[in-house]
């Protein structure tokens, strides 16, 4: 019998489609499906498309009886405006999907199915530089885990709630809330509940709040008394903190609870049937929020502990709190009772910084004139862009859309007092109280309004952009960027587990770009042993996963271990190097500049710097999409070594590398015809003898970054295209590179008495 799918209550989508990569991806799906195509209406800004995902059974049967089935119905859900840096979200189509007994579910909202937690890390780095085909594979790798019950990262404990669209974070120790509700120490003895006394972030947009103090018999006339202070001090006070009471509330007895409720709360009544499925009283709750003189603000914490069956993973309980965010005025009270359906709404966890988890984690333009844009204002970011606030630059609009969480007071330029704001708005707060008698041209936001970013008048007076972001999808979107034709363009980033820092400064009129620089970065790895053991030991550390260590509750509450001195070290030289660069308005040489730690027998620094040509730029024949960007002198050698032929063709094969979301070929170097090659006037063969050897060293040395992209042959007598030879070696080449593990293009140039002609299929 057919499942009944969420998707029969969607709109079909009747609209135009202006993105042309969400376009290409629809066109692949269209291919795929053919008659069962349906592109439908999922909200203003995303359209949906259902498909059937193949799912590998186990023969023994269903882990647990779990109703997953050989073809499961999903939900493909696109960004019309920011496919592809935003990645789709993936929802299941099925409304009796068991969503109740699966771990790496969101909470589900607005009456929506829930969406699959498919990476563990960033879902739109993760998509960076993968295609649909892998996302459905990823998705049918993820039902066969929750089919075989290998989706749990520990089956020894517990996984949590996945969150995703809260609306702030509470931050608390967890260990403290769980001994509290072990020992069922309530406010009021016997009962089920206590207060906490919060603080909300300073901007007090993002809703977050940060336990204080925990209120019992014994402490609460101290702290209605720090309450009351704050109450009356002025709104635009400097020092005021913006108190309100929270509460917890757990259940009377000790039932634990195995099966997920993706279903969170959304108001009043929601909230009573969820805390009775969980036999949690909250009568109590509701006279003490009715009293009028409990809260001065409106928004407030509730959490609610439920009891698991295990320890909940990275955690020392079986307590899983649902963090929640109440609205409550005036009106919508009377006489002890709620008279209205309030809102509510859901929050993220954070656990507060602690000198144990620190210890654990632990691991630097000046601007003659004009706007500088810093994009990501995390650890490097505070603090290259605070030396050069610090030198009396304060010209800058900075973005980030993150929030300071307590475990980025270990690297980040920005105080404890700024957590759950966010970090573009705390940085600047920095900035301005080193200059606090100033009007300073300094701007914050968490991101440019919807298709800002893509506008030229957004950057026409920014005279410097720097990217600070560590995010390959960000990356991505800024080698495209058509906005920065006047500005210069600095990307820093570190690497190495912290020992190596690298600042890209781009060529003029963006050539070489710094996707352009960071391929010819690793195409050093060739003949820089220093270089190819740190692309060695980057592939390593990808591959165990030993580079994050987990500071929350979530898929994504993991960091990197780095310490900050090693930050600061290469903060001071990107802004010291920065401040030389930008003020040789003349220089337009476009450099790499490495920082080098070493921690052998001593602590030591080193340096270098890389002067790095245009590259060569042409746009593939058949596909103008496509653009092939080679190093310099690499054209000219190819030209010559047709010439030495004569009327004899030759060829010989690309190394570089390939990216498919800014559909680049990079053409790194040559490697010359095999020795078995044959060719004559009309015809180039191609031999083996000792190709693959070489490839594979190049893969070895640059640790996968750089390998075989494609072909190259001539023809001295023409024709001025591919020949019928060549398409048939065109269709051949499609079948063996569409087989790889990472399938490329085929990519085939022909040296052609009119010009090099490049084509890519």
């Amino acid at each position: 019998m057919a499942a009944e799918v969420f998707s029969s209550n969607l709109a079909t989508f009747s609209g135009n489609l202006e993105n042309p990569s969400l376009q290409g991806t629809l066109n692949f799906l269209k291919n795929v499906l053919l008659d069962d195509f349906k592109l439908l209406v999922w909200s203003d800004w995303h359209v949906a498309v259902p498909i059937a995902v193949d799912v590998e059974l186990p023969s023994l049967g269903n882990f647990d009886g779990l109703d997953i089935r050989p073809k499961e119905p999903v939900l493909l859900v696109f960004d019309k405006q920011d496919y592809p840096t935003k990645a789709p979200a993936v929802y299941s189509d099925r409304l009796d999907f068991p969503k109740d007994r699966l771990a790496h579910l969101y909470i589900a909202k607005n009456g929506r199915p829930p969406a699959f937690c498919y990476v563990r890390e960033n879902s739109d780095d993760w998509y960076a530089n993968k295609r649909i085909n892998d996302l459905l594979i990823r998705i049918s790798n993820w039902l066969r885990d929750a089919v075989t019950g290998n989706l749990t990262e520990d089956g020894s404990q517990f996984e949590p709630l996945r969150l995703e669209g809260y609306s702030g974070t509470n931050t608390y120790d967890y260990d403290m809330l769980s001994n509290i509700v072990h020992k069922k120490a309530s406010f009021v003895s016997g009962h089920n509940w206590t207060i906490g006394l919060f603080d909300q972030a300073k901007d007090q947009v993002s809703g977050s709040f940060q336990l204080v103090e925990i209120v019992t018999p014994g402490n609460m006339d101290k702290v209605m008394e720090a309450y009351r202070k704050e109450k009356e001090k002025q709104k635009d006070d400097k020092d005021k903190r913006f108190y309100r009471y929270g509460f917890i509330l757990w259940a009377d007895d000790d039932q634990t609870y195995e099966k997920y409720n993706i279903d969170l709360p959304t108001n009043w009544e929601t909230f009573k049937k969820y805390c009775e499925t969980f036999k949690i009283p909250y009568n109590d709750l509701e006279g003490i929020i009715s009293d009028g003189d409990t809260n001065h603000y409106a928004y407030f914490p509730v959490i609610l502990a439920i009891r698991r069956p295990k320890n909940l993973i990275g955690f020392s309980s079986n307590i899983e709190f649902v963090n929640l965010k109440f609205c409550l005025y005036t009106d919508d009270v009377s006489e002890g009772k709620l008279i209205n359906n309030i809102p509510i709404s859901f929050q993220a966890h954070n656990q507060p910084l602690t000198p144990e988890k620190a210890q654990h984690i632990s691991g630097y333009s000046s601007f003659v004139d004009g706007k500088g844009v810093v994009f990501g204002c995390g650890a490097l970011g505070s603090k290259v862009t605070l030396h050069l606030a610090r030198s009396g630059q304060t010209n800058f609009t900075l973005i980030d859309p993150d929030h300071l969480s307590p475990h980025n007071l270990v690297r980040h330029s920005s105080g404890g007092e700024y957590v759950g704001s966010n970090k573009a708005f705390a940085l600047a707060e920095v900035i301005r109280k080193l200059y606090p008698t100033e009007e300073l041209p300094l701007l914050s936001v968490p991101s440019y309004k919807e298709g800002r970013f893509e506008k030229k008048e957004t950057f026409d007076k920014c005279r410097w952009i720097f990217d600070f972001t560590a995010s390959d999808a960000f990356f991505n979107r800024l080698v495209l960027a058509e906005s920065f034709k006047k500005a210069r363009i600095f990307s820093a980033s570190i690497s190495d587990f912290g020992n190596l820092g690298i600042l890209l400064k781009e060529g003029k009129s963006r050539n070489p770009r710094i996707d352009d620089l960071q391929v010819y970065l690793y195409s050093c790895s060739m003949s820089d042993e220093k270089i190819s053991s740190w692309l060695k030991r980057e592939r390593e550390a990808k591959a165990n996963n030993n580079l994050v260590v987990r500071v929350g509750v979530g898929c994504n509450s993991e960091t990197t271990i780095l310490s900050d001195e090693k930050i600061s070290a290469h903060g001071a030289f990107v802004a010291a190097v920065l401040k030389r660069e930008m003020a040789d308005s003349i220089d337009s040489q476009a450099k790499i500049k490495l920082h080098r730690i070493t921690e052998d027998s001593d602590y030591q620094v080193e340096t270098d710097s890389i002067d790095v040509k245009p590259f060569d730029v042409l746009t593939a024949v058949n596909d103008s999409s496509w653009t092939i960007r080679f190093k310099d002198g690499l054209l000219d050698k190819i030209k010559k070594t047709a010439a030495k032929k004569r009327n004899r063709e030759t060829g010989g094969s690309f190394l570089g590398a390939v990216n498919y979301k800014t559909k680049v070929i990079h053409v790194t170097d040559l490697i010359d015809a095999p020795p078995d090659s044959e060719g004559n006037q009309i015809c180039f063969y191609r031999g083996h003898s000792g190709l693959s050897q070489k490839i594979s060293m190049v893969i070895e040395k640059s640790g996968g970054q750089i390998g075989y992209v494609g072909e190259w042959h001539s023809h001295p007598q023409g024709p001025n295209c591919l020949s019928d030879v060549d398409m048939a070696s065109v269709n051949r080449f499609k079948k063996e590179l569409s087989e790889l593990v990472t399938p490329l293009p085929v990519f085939l140039t022909v040296v052609a008495p009119v010009g090099i002609l490049p084509y890519i299929f």
